[in-house]
């Protein structure tokens, strides 16, 4: 099979896996939660695919209007749940920025000690509900590479452009 074909084949099974579910919020974001799990640098792929971005949450309303559309998906558990979101530090250790528009992270909401890059390979952002362990919707640093977890994609923000289009 050729890799174009693999490709599509592809594609179409990440489609097929799609879970739609558009949240109104306060924000004026969309967000949607894929039904398929993936490493934050293929869920990001995912999400640009879909013409979207991995959310990116600049405030405790929006981190809230976040936790609520989880809440109110199939991806929620009352035990423990985590999904990747749009920050990282590949760039400079320890200086986190949103990828989606390489805004640094200036309102943050961490889990107590966290970040902690630990072991030396977290730099992935990640937002977790595990209330056993204190995070209610608080962000920790993981491994960008070999965790596969469910991710939040968020409706890209509209440029002037395709204001003065629509």
């Amino acid at each position: 099979m050729s890799s174009t074909i693999r490709k599509l084949v592809s594609l179409i099974v990440i489609w097929a896996y799609m879970h739609v579910q558009s949240a109104p919020s306060s924000t004026g974001k969309e967000y949607e939660i894929p039904n398929i799990k993936a490493n934050w640098y293929k869920a990001s792929e995912i999400c640009n695919y879909f013409g979207m971005q991995l959310v990116t949450i600049t405030s405790r309303d929006e981190n809230d209007a976040v936790a609520r559309f989880v809440q109110r998906s199939d991806k929620f558990s009352d035990v423990a749940c985590s999904f990747w979101i749009g920050g990282n530090d590949l760039a400079e250790e320890g200086t986190f920025s949103w990828m989606p528009n390489g805004q640094l992270v200036r309102y943050a909401n961490w889990t107590p000690g966290e970040p902690n890059n630990h072991n030396g390979t977290e730099h992935c952002m990640q937002i977790v509900y595990e209330p056993r362990r204190e995070q209610r919707w608080t962000w920790n640093d993981n491994k960008c590479r070999t965790k596969y977890m469910y991710f939040i994609c968020e409706s890209k923000p509209r440029n002037c452009v395709e204001e003065l289009r629509g």
